[in-house]
């Protein structure tokens, strides 16, 4: 059955009993913690067996954007059913498992995760905590096919407000008062963290930066017992992660809603 979590008292910690480090739980947490869900634009659901009410998953509604923590104990069936009439645009979730929905297309690619330190950072680099501005033209600046940037106003907005409620933090490589690379959280919980828009100035790249920004925020992350998460597009950058000493931990799936 699927349960508002207004109308459980644990929902956190709930999902955290089962969740295992779980990169898709991680954001749900995450976006709880950033988002009351007595907002009108943000839904929990807690995912639980029939018989025994016990958690087995969760649901987050940001928008019409969803994110589903699945495990093997979830009624697939029953998940799908929900889903279906839930008004989603798009649902990232966990490739091992496959929704029954129709008119939709997706896409997949690998989760990486890394929970040793790195051992070498380069010191000589100027790291900075940019400003939000700086941050979403570097980003724009490095688009391609894999990522599309939300407008500046809704990327500002939840950054800033994600900032004061500590689920996600910033880095940056300056050079010459230029910020030069990039790297973020787009989700934090107690024992895990995914990192997203990790970027390098054209410009700039074959120096070093990129990986250096990707173990500066790691270690500072993995020094907090934190496990750091990538959900990397599938083909797209495979050897600058591999290079890295990330390992590929599960898949994931983006579902897309043709309305």
């Amino acid at each position: 059955m699927i349960i508002s979590a207004n109308e459980t008292s644990d929902f956190i910690q709930s999902v955290q009993r089962i969740s295992d480090n779980d990169p898709f739980a991680c954001r749900i947490i995450s976006l709880y913690n950033s988002y009351s869900p007595d907002l009108a634009f943000v839904d929990y659901w807690m995912i639980a067996d029939k018989d025994s009410g016990r958690c087995t998953g969760a649901v987050a509604r940001s928008g019409t954007n969803f994110i589903m923590f699945i495990t093997d104990d979830c009624d697939l069936s029953e998940v799908s059913s929900f889903m279906r009439v839930a008004g989603a645009s798009s649902i990232l979730c966990s490739g091992k498992y496959q929704l029954d929905l129709f008119g939709i297309r997706h896409i997949t690619g690998s989760v990486l995760a890394r929970t040793k330190l790195f051992e070498t950072e380069n010191d000589k680099l100027t790291v900075v905590i940019p400003e939000i501005k700086s941050v979403y033209e570097l980003i724009v600046k490095c688009a391609d096919e894999n990522f599309r940037p939300p407008a500046f106003e809704d990327f500002y907005v939840d950054v800033n407000h994600k900032l004061r409620h500590n689920t996600t933090r910033l880095y940056g490589i300056s050079e010459d008062n230029t910020l030069v690379a990039v790297a973020m959280t787009v989700a934090e919980s107690e024992n895990g963290a995914v990192l997203g828009a990790v970027s390098c100035d054209p410009e700039y790249r074959k120096k070093g930066y990129g990986s250096s920004i990707v173990k500066y925020i790691s270690n500072r992350l993995i020094e907090e017992d934190k496990t750091v998460f990538l959900h990397r597009a599938k083909n797209a950058n495979v050897s600058f992660y591999n290079n890295l000493g990330f390992v590929e931990s599960g898949t994931w799936r983006e579902y897309y809603f043709e309305r």
